[in-house]
């Protein structure tokens, strides 16, 4: 306890710091635009992202039963420097005055951004003297809002001249707290970008610390992992649905179960940060005020899942609050006392609690209407819960350290006893007198020493068994990695054969082969006919579609598809080890009938694309290498286009003709 007071002091102190009070009739002196005389808001003089609580009155309606009119008779009050105003069962009627001085018309944005408020009816009326309607709040679907937005938007235009007077009233079971801000659109939307990014950053450190530490407890099947997962997703789903978020994004209809889940999963914080706090510890034999209090606390969390269908949202909340805090303190307590008795781990634990009871404080006292309403107060919680994921995670890597720690000691500790025993033997043997005596003490220690030793062995075998596990799932996952990487850098992506760089080595590896064995070694080289005209013609997507078209024909003809690549643009390779010429060259005149019958009337009526092919097919000797095969499959590609194009040329058939 001597700890506990002066720690819980020191924490309050720096709230107060943190949180201030400001001189809210100083800053409504300084809106742009407000006249206290007409109490009116000049919007074109006002600054975008001007707070409307310094020029709004309300009036607070304890039956419930004020319409539109009555509120006038109980007389308006000024507002202070947020419209914040706790948990309560009373009706709150907002009014404010806007007009515009300049000489254009002006569009511009209200914003209410408290997600959570149950009923919003918003009356405008203008200078034709007509109230206009506008019902907001959680309790209408998502795809009722004016505009789909995780707050509450309201766009509006005032003519030059024009008075217009807003009237708003606000039923919640939640706290009532009503953020009015005014916008130009632009001006909205880039700040809220900035809000999202700030979002995403939270709710990606969230998500990498979920799936990692899942990772981590599906590798060490360690129970603390599980719940420390199932704390953080619990955490980042609450945020969510006291944000927005969730409303927006995962149950835009579901409105009963919009209220529900902020009551289950604050209720499924509390409950996996008890049990993880309990085993991470080591609690299980604590009979502490505190420790007892938070298995306390778990049971009411789950009695109020339990709970959540059938009593009010805002008893459940107000309760959840208060279990909440107790919780905290009592976990920052027991780290405290642990990390005291010497726990190392115990230290990042306390130091990631102490972070997230400060947001956990700020926002109780923020949502009690005890401090203001700003930035640092809303976000508070989100704060402190992103530090003290991440160190609580830095806790468990420290905890596994601290046991294998242990487990060293362990086999120090039997190693020690095994010298102690052999020394008691031979002072058994000196000393013949205390024999019996020095015999049953090295018996006792060559027991105790063999005991530490099993002990050790059965941590060392496990933690052995669990490395090779480890170390054998993740090889095999590298090895299909690296498979699927080396079949992608050696395929074309375009046509699905293989590219330049694997047919290179396949050709080399062939060639050598071919030499080595002394058989018959064939190269076909096939170039389309006119493909850059039929790009120019029929543009790049076309040229691509055909380029497929062909690597298929020619895959389909030859058996190894190894042997088939794209060699160039328009251009393919295939190579044809241990076949004669007259095979080659029939297996060629296949491919090139195979490709001038495939049908692309869907591309022109009538239209067909053909190729023309060079081969070249010998035996290899020592002297020879496949540059000299690709460059006499290419003479005769050439002589194939020179002879019209559309044909299959053999290099000695090339050689013949030459000789003529």
């Amino acid at each position: 306890m001597k700890l506990q007071k002066p720690l819980i002091a020191m924490l309050l102190g720096l709230l107060l710091h943190l949180v201030g009070i400001s001189d809210a009739s100083a800053r409504v002196a300084s809106i742009p635009g407000y006249s206290a005389e007409d109490d009116v808001l000049d919007v074109a003089e006002s600054q975008s992202g001007q707070n409307l609580a310094f020029i709004t009155r309300y009036v607070e309606d304890t039956s419930g039963e004020l319409v539109i009119g009555d509120e006038d008779s109980l007389g308006w009050k000024a507002a202070r420097e947020d419209l914040s105003f706790g948990y309560t069962n009373s009706v709150y009627w907002f009014r404010f005055n806007l007009t515009n001085s300049g000489h254009r018309h002006l569009s511009r944005l209200i914003s209410i951004s408290y997600p959570v408020l149950d009923y919003i009816d918003l009356y405008r009326k203008a200078n034709d003297g007509e109230w206009q309607l506008i019902s907001l709040g959680d309790k209408q679907e998502f795809s009722d809002r004016l505009l789909p937005h995780r707050h509450f938007l309201i766009p509006f235009e005032i003519d030059p001249g024009e008075i217009q007077e807003w009237v708003l009233r606000v039923e919640t079971s939640s706290s009532m707290q009503v953020p009015m801000t005014l916008w130009d659109e632009r001006d909205f939307f880039v700040h809220d970008q900035n809000q999202l990014l700030g979002l995403g950053l939270y709710y990606g450190i969230m998500l990498i610390m979920v799936f990692y530490n899942l990772f981590v407890f599906f590798s060490v099947k360690e129970g603390n992992y599980l719940f420390y997962v199932l704390y953080v997703g619990c955490m980042a789903g609450f945020l969510g649905s006291l944000q927005g978020i969730n409303f927006q994004y995962l149950w835009p209809s579901a409105i009963h179960w919009n209220d529900q889940s902020i009551i289950v999963l604050l209720s499924g914080v509390i409950i996996f940060a008890g049990i993880f706090t309990r085993k991470f510890l080591y609690l299980h034999t604590d009979q502490s005020f505190f420790n007892k209090l938070i298995g306390l606390l778990i049971l009411i969390c789950i009695g109020i899942v339990f709970l959540s269908n059938l009593v009010a949202y805002h008893t459940l909340i107000r309760a959840l609050i208060v279990v909440a805090m107790l919780a905290m303190i009592g976990a920052i307590v027991l780290g405290v006392r642990r990390w005291a008795e010497g726990f190392v781990a115990a230290r990042y634990y306390t130091i990631a609690w102490t972070s997230f009871l400060l947001g956990g404080i700020v926002l109780a006292l923020n949502k009690f209407n005890i401090i203001p309403r700003n930035f640092f107060t809303e976000n508070s919680l989100q704060i402190g819960s992103a530090m003290e994921v991440i160190l609580l995670s830095f806790a468990l890597a420290d905890r596994l350290n601290q046991e294998k720690r242990e487990r060293y000691e362990a086999q120090i500790s039997a190693l020690e006893h095994e010298k102690l025993a052999r020394k008691a033997q031979t002072e058994a043997l000196d000393q013949e007198r205390n024999a019996r005596k020095a015999q049953e003490k090295a018996l006792e220690h060559e027991r105790a020493a063999r005991e530490a030793q099993a002990k050790a062995l059965d941590i060392q075998k496990r933690a052995t068994e669990t490395l090779e596990r480890r170390v054998r799932e993740r090889t095999l996952e590298l090895e299909n990695v690296n498979e699927q990487l080396e079949r992608m850098s050696t395929t074309d992506a375009l046509t699905n054969v293989r590219n330049r760089r694997f047919f290179d080595d396949f050709l080399d590896r062939e060639f050598a082969l071919a030499r080595h064995d002394m058989a018959n070694f064939s190269i076909l080289l096939l170039d389309i006919d006119h493909f850059k005209q039929v790009n120019d013609t029929y543009g790049h997507q076309v040229g691509d579609e055909i380029l497929r078209c062909i690597s298929g024909a020619i895959s389909e003809t030859i058996e190894n598809k190894d042997s088939v690549a794209r060699y160039g643009g328009e251009e393919f390779a295939v190579v044809l080890p241990g076949l004669s010429q007259e095979q080659v060259a029939s297996i060629a005149e296949a491919i090139r009938m195979s490709i001038a019958s495939i049908n692309l009337d869907r591309i022109a009526a009538g239209f067909r694309v053909t190729i023309s092919v060079g081969c070249y097919s010998a035996i290899p000797d020592d002297a020879d290498g496949p540059e000299s095969w690709l460059s006499k499959a290419d003479e005769a590609l050439y002589r194939a286009k020179e002879n019209g194009r559309n044909r299959v040329e053999c290099w000695s058939e090339v050689e013949a003709q030459a000789e003529d």
